[in-house]
């Protein structure tokens, strides 16, 4: 069974301790500043609990360390991980800027460890057979395709850190980069980049509109500014040659193909058994956080580096996000 040293045990940290048990993993143990949740952890895991990183790796055996702390903090921890010859699943995005992404990127390759960070989109159910459809070629090469991500502030951020650009990156380093980067990987990656966005008073960027120009054009839009009652929204449109996808959250078909001049299709979408009994954030279900935990425990378990998303597209999409930022701020069109 494959040890896990779980760095973090906020939302998403207990979010991916339920994906561990139900792939199979143990959670062996946790690393939390907190007092309280050190305690949770070991209760609810029956696991040791340490207050920072290094002291998980000098006093426990784990086989991979798994990042889910503020952004700010993901080099550090790695860079310990992976000097404690640890294999390393980290959360997105990547890192805080663009150059402690090439040291991480340049320690892994260094180092030969399996490395991943976790871009959920690309193992989102429906947005694999997306991805599979157009794949497929039935319905051409797409021709343009846009994306929408809109949620109200994320309050449930440990000590409001999402909303310090100097820890979290704002809006776009969050949560844009989930349609970035997923644009990027079925459009090809653009070249250039327009955005434009709306600032906080602390000089975070809460909501952006990115136009991708490359190959094929795309636009993204994201907000963590929504008003109170507003519904977590998620849709994805791609555009063909033949034909059109629409992923839509809220839809009662969350999945729909349409062939041009043929009836609407609903593809079938093979959805986890897993659960989630963690309240919080803006996810019930373990759906594709499932899915890419136990893609990277098969790639432990076969000796096999991940494919479906590598160090470099990790951090060239932070590079697409931060030349976002700089679009928005300038006015200007800014190469990536």
């Amino acid at each position: 069974m494959i040890r896990v040293g779980l760095v973090g045990y906020g939302f998403m940290g207990k979010m991916h301790s339920e994906c561990y048990a139900a792939a199979g993993a143990k959670v062996a143990a946790v690393a939390d500043g907190e007092a309280e949740r050190r305690e949770d952890a070991a209760a609810k895991l029956g696991c040791k609990a340490f207050e920072n990183v290094q002291a998980l790796l000098d006093s426990s055996e784990v086989d991979l360390i798994d990042v889910c702390t503020p952004t700010y903090l993901h080099e550090e921890i790695i860079m310990a991980g992976i000097s404690a010859g640890k294999h390393v699943f980290c959360e997105k995005p990547l890192s805080i800027s663009n150059e402690s992404c090439e040291r991480i990127v340049a320690k892994v390759k260094q180092t030969g460890i399996k490395f991943m960070t976790g871009h959920v989109v690309r193992f989102w159910p429906e947005c694999i057979v997306l991805k599979e459809t157009l794949d497929s070629g039935r319905l051409g090469k797409p021709v343009w395709a846009s994306a929408r991500r809109l949620s109200q502030p994320a309050t449930w951020a440990w000590q409001g850190w999402l909303g310090d650009p100097a820890k979290s990156g704002g809006a776009v380093l969050d949560l844009h980069i989930h349609d970035i980067d997923f644009l990027s990987w079925i459009l090809g990656p653009p070249n250039k980049v327009f955005s434009t966005g709306c600032m906080t008073d602390k000089g975070a960027m809460d909501t952006a509109l990115t136009i991708f120009i490359g190959d094929v054009s795309g636009e993204a839009e994201a907000s963590l500014a929504m008003p109170d009652g507003f519904p977590f929204t998620n849709s994805i449109l791609v555009v063909c040659e033949k034909g059109s996808v629409v992923f839509d959250l809220n839809s009662e078909h969350s999945l729909i193909v349409r062939p041009a001049g043929q009836p609407e299709e609903y593809p079938e979408v093979p959805q986890p058994a897993a659960k989630s009994t963690e309240a919080g954030g803006n996810v019930s279900s373990l759906g594709g956080y499932y899915n890419e935990i136990a893609y990277f425990l098969d790639c432990l378990k076969k000796d096999r580096y991940p494919e479906i998303i590598t160090p470099e597209e990790a951090a060239f999409a932070v590079r697409l996000c931060l030349a976002a930022r700089r679009s928005a701020e300038t006015g200007e069109v800014v190469a990536v």
